[in-house]
């Protein structure tokens, strides 16, 4: 199956491939702002279970996101375009660092940033189609990326999950429910005050 299936990818013409990055950045260019509730998985390269967690994210252009954790550990990060804060509430501790432009090594980006720009920064290729949903499979061009390979999944232009492979063959799975695309998000969603009394590191 294996050999099969390199096979096929081999024979796939530059026009497919330039056929799967026009269709992303055209879905990544209807999404404006997106809200939805999340369940991610993280296993180790033997499929065993390292880390679950469930919460909300929010994402609006130009490149502010804010990915809540609510359980079974409470972690908030949150970037008003500039900056990007990572608050540990178990910790009581706060990392806040300049947010970079590549999606590499941000992967909200994907949603927040500039759809054209994953055009430069990944290679693109169609990894299924079913029923109306769609995997896009994106390889980082740049240099120490955080992780190998990207996919994420949309159901007509509603993103409904992504997956990440690092180099250690770490997976990580996120699936998105109860999207709403397009709608006016309160600007304050995007900015965070660190709460009195906790440990602030600074990167910036």
């Amino acid at each position: 199956m294996k050999k099969w299936y390199l096979l096929v990818v081999l024979a796939l013409s530059p026009a497919a491939w330039a056929g799967a990055t026009e269709e992303l950045v055209a879905r990544l260019a209807g999404v404006r702002s997106m809200s939805c509730d999340f369940e991610q998985l993280v296993l180790d390269r033997g499929g065993s279970r390292l880390q679950e967690a469930k919460g909300e994210m929010h994402v609006s252009r130009p490149r502010q996101f804010r990915w809540h954790a609510d359980s079974p550990y409470e972690q908030l990060v949150v970037s008003n375009g500039d900056v990007v804060w990572i608050y540990d509430i178990d910790l009581d501790q706060v990392i806040e660092r300049a947010l970079g432009d590549q999606v590499g090594n941000t992967p909200a980006l994907l949603f927040s940033g500039n759809p054209e720009e994953v055009a430069n920064e990944f290679t693109i290729e169609e990894a299924d189609r079913h029923r109306g949903r769609v995997t896009y499979r994106l390889y980082p061009k740049g240099e120490e990326p955080l992780f190998n390979l990207l996919e994420v999944t949309f159901e007509g232009d509603t993103p409904r999950g992504m997956r990440l492979e690092d180099a250690l063959g770490q997976q990580t799975t996120i699936d998105f429910s109860n999207v709403r695309m397009n709608t006016a998000l309160d600007s304050s969603l995007f900015e965070f005050e660190p709460p009195e009394g906790a440990d602030v590191v600074s990167e910036l």
